[in-house]
């Protein structure tokens, strides 16, 4: 089979393939019990987008390991290989020269594409844009709604924090402070809370993950 164009994404949670790409190399697939929604870069949810997955042997600069893979429209990229391919691969890369290696020393060039948006979704470019994301649509009555809680209903039991680094607390509180600027949370004086945590990211960043 000719090498597919992959794209490496430390964003996505999981490992896709080209919905058009697979009906081409004739891939087979598997039918899932129940559709798959995404969450979108600007963390819209994009619902029954996937209704089967593949799995295949995938080898990235030398190195050849066996990826589940779910099958989606993903426009000119035919793979994405998210976090768990990373975790499973730990790849190391040289920014400088753009290289990849593992721990068992194998070596490649790193692509230097950039990353593209399917152009399914090409109508929808201005919400993958940092400003975009950040303005919610205005009120409105019949859309808008409220979360009301069963009388005698048992509650989640208060959660305990995580530990975190001081850069981490301070990315945080940076964090909270841009969400209540921006209007997507408020301050609220709830018995229940869901605890967070950061991740490293591959470019050295930090990625928040809300324990629900």
């Amino acid at each position: 089979m000719e090498p597919a164009k992959t794209l490496i994404d430390s964003g996505s949670s999981r490992n896709f393939i080209d919905k058009d790409y697979v009906r081409e190399t004739n891939i087979p697939t598997t039918k899932l019990a129940n559709k798959k929604s995404v969450i979108a870069i600007d963390g819209k949810e994009i619902e029954d987008v996937i209704s089967e997955k593949t799995e295949l042997q995938i080898e990235v600069e030398g190195k050849t390991l066996r990826c589940d893979l779910y099958v989606m429209p993903l426009g000119d990229t035919e793979i994405i290989l998210g976090k768990d391919w990373l975790d499973e691969a730990e790849p190391i890369i040289a920014w400088k020269d753009l290289t990849i290696t593992y721990k068992d020393h194998t070596s490649g060039k790193a692509a230097t594409d950039e990353p593209v948006i399917p152009k399914e979704f090409a109508d929808f470019l201005d919400l993958f844009q940092e400003e975009g994301s950040r303005e919610l649509p205005p009120h409105r009555e019949e859309f808008d709604c409220a979360i009301d809680l069963i009388e005698g209903a048992e509650l989640p039991k208060p959660a305990k924090t995580y530990p975190m680094t001081p850069a981490e607390s301070e990315a945080l509180e940076k964090y909270i402070e841009q969400e209540l600027k921006d209007g997507k949370i408020r301050r609220s004086q709830s018995s229940m809370a869901a605890p967070c945590f950061y991740v490293n990211k591959a470019d050295g960043g930090l990625r928040l993950v809300v324990d629900y």
